[in-house]
């Protein structure tokens, strides 16, 4: 008798400690880590939405809910942003991209649903080789293009920033807005060609660079100035990237 009490209470006590756990959860509650998540999830969708998406095969599950709940989940999570607390969670895990890091909640609830293990390092392990593998392809093909350029080649400008002038815009499409550079020397290492421009359409020059500059105040980096462009003027020789050039055939 005993027993069976004890037995009774423990799991009436669970299902006020579960109701109470769901009742921290506004609707625009963002999670701070996995297991958060995963509570948030178990409190706000309804019995049929969960056995439906458990009942259905775990690629399956996940891919449908891809581009509306994970949809959901990457912009009012702040995963996009990178300013939340389950963003930081999962950078801190090596998991950079909010593709990955919805599709590792909407498996890990999955597997929770159906009482499997998440295997979260294997998650983990999964989209960090796979990115690792990409950006190994991704710098050799570069390295290939780079090494298409040769010292006292003979360069064309590609406008891949902006232009130093409408009549210049209006040039390049007619297609009459050559600039011509000459290589000076290579950086292997950072991919990098140094350049003299011989000539230009545009007696301004050519824009070679454009960035945004960033201050960090705290733990936070905040925009400073935005659109900073480089020039580059008849007869100047500059580091540029390789990929702003186009070997003259």
């Amino acid at each position: 008798m005993t027993a069976k009490l004890i037995i009774i209470l423990t799991i009436f006590s669970n299902s006020i400690l579960a109701q109470v756990d769901c009742e921290k959860y506004p609707d625009k509650y963002i999670p701070t880590d996995l297991d958060d998540a995963l509570n948030y999830l178990d409190c706000k969708w309804s019995d049929s939405d969960k056995e439906g998406f458990k009942n259905k095969p775990e690629d399956d599950a996940v891919v449908e809910l891809h581009f509306g709940t994970g949809m959901g989940i990457r912009n009012s999570w702040g995963l996009w942003k990178g300013d939340s607390g389950i963003s930081k969670y999962f950078r801190d895990l090596g998991i950079n991209h909010p593709d990955d890091m919805s599709d590792i909640i909407l498996t890990s609830f999955h597997r929770h649903l159906n009482g499997s293990d998440i295997k979260l390092d294997e998650q983990v392990k999964f989209y960090t080789d796979y990115w690792e593998k990409s950006n190994q392809a991704e710098l050799k093909r570069k390295r290939d293009d780079f090494n298409e350029f040769n010292v006292n080649d003979s360069v064309d400008f590609l406008y891949n920033y902006d232009y130093v002038s409408k009549e210049q815009e209006d040039k390049d499409m007619d297609d009459i807005c050559i600039a011509r550079g000459l290589v000076i020397a290579k950086d292997t290492v950072d991919l990098r060609l140094q350049v003299r421009l011989l000539e230009s359409c545009d007696e301004k020059g050519i824009i070679i660079s454009k960035s945004d500059i960033y201050i960090q105040e705290g733990t936070e980096w905040i925009l400073k100035e935005k659109d900073i462009i480089e020039i580059m003027k008849i007869g100047e020789t500059k580091w540029t990237n390789y990929d702003i050039w186009e070997t003259i055939e």
